[in-house]
């Protein structure tokens, strides 16, 4: 089986998780003043658990808040997914990117701004979205502030959806069900990060309060069999992401990783990179990493190929 001549789809990744130190010392290149080094960023590596998670992520926060980075880090990361024979992706970009607040004229303009950028370099031969992320972190009346602005760059054809994301412990998304019922009834695509560093009740308080056509993750789900009957049933998309959920410790071996019973149960669920830049994979590894652990066929990648065209919020 050729790995890297299957066509490929990815629901999950976010776009100032592509950062590595090949990347960084290309934007330095391009921009001395970049404050971000290169040499300590490698020296993050590897990733093990989350605290070295958000070590790492610290590295990010100057790339994520300058247009000029950004799109850098677009050119590099398009590059690789053609490599990869990815033909469509959707890009979480972070609620402050670009340094502006979401709601403000900048914000429209510069999400516009990589809009255009992006599709210049699409060329037919890969399709992307943009989603953007909201912090779970953040008082349930500054999401509903973000509503406003988030409709607007939807009917702007901007953004196909929102990515709910962040710590877990501590910040359920029942306060934020108003807003998100608002998004929801506009037709913005939902998907929310669960089950990943908590149990089986982040992934109800998902399913109760957040309206979600994803769940991000969602390795927790497999410890409740009530859980694992919805989603049988209702066919719920899981978006996967075993060597993330290796390197923060969601999982302790790749082996317990649910995706192998995922396909066994018959589940919806694609297999996606996260933070490719932080957990060093790519659409490649995560394929090759699913043949050779969990015995995915060529047959099993078509399925499940399809379900992640299925799931996608593009129109």
């Amino acid at each position: 089986m050729n790995i890297a001549a299957l066509p490929k789809a990815e629901l999950h990744c976010h776009l100032d998780g592509t950062l590595d130190p090949a990347i960084a010392r290309i934007i330095q290149r391009e921009d001395p003043t970049c404050p971000v080094d290169a040499d300590a960023l490698e020296a993050t590596y590897p990733i093990q658990g989350v605290a070295a998670f958000f070590e790492w992520f610290r590295f990010v926060t100057p790339v994520e808040s300058k247009m000029t980075y950004l799109c850098l880090l677009a050119d590099q990361h398009i590059a690789r997914l053609k490599a990869q024979n990815v033909r469509y992706v959707e890009w979480m970009l972070p609620a402050g990117a670009f340094g502006v607040r979401l709601g403000t004229s900048e914000a429209m303009e510069r999400v516009g701004a990589l809009r255009e950028w992006v599709n210049r370099y699409q060329n037919g031969d890969i399709e992307i979205a943009f989603t953007i992320g909201i912090g779970r972190d953040k008082p349930a009346e500054v999401v509903a502030e973000f509503a406003g602005p988030l409709l607007a760059l939807h009917e702007a054809g901007l953004i196909v959806g929102i990515g709910v994301a962040g710590p877990e412990a501590g910040y359920p998304v029942q306060p934020f069900t108003r807003t998100l019922a608002r998004l929801h009834e506009a037709g913005l695509g939902i998907e929310v990060h669960a089950g990943e560093w908590c149990g089986p009740e982040s992934v109800w308080d998902a399913l109760d309060y957040g309206y979600p056509d994803r769940i991000g993750h969602g390795v927790a789900l497999f410890q409740d069999p009530r859980l694992v009957d919805i989603f049988q049933e209702r066919q719920i998309h899981v978006e996967m992401c075993p060597t993330s959920n290796l390197c923060t410790g969601s999982v302790a071996r790749i082996e317990d990783h649910p995706i192998g019973r995922a396909r066994a149960l018959g589940l919806n669920f694609s297999v996606n990179t996260d933070d490719p830049g932080a957990f060093l994979c790519s659409m490649n590894s995560e394929y090759q990493l699913l043949a050779n652990v969990f015995g995915f066929t060529e047959a099993d990648f078509a399925t499940m190929y399809q379900n992640t065209l299925n799931a996608r919020f593009l129109p």
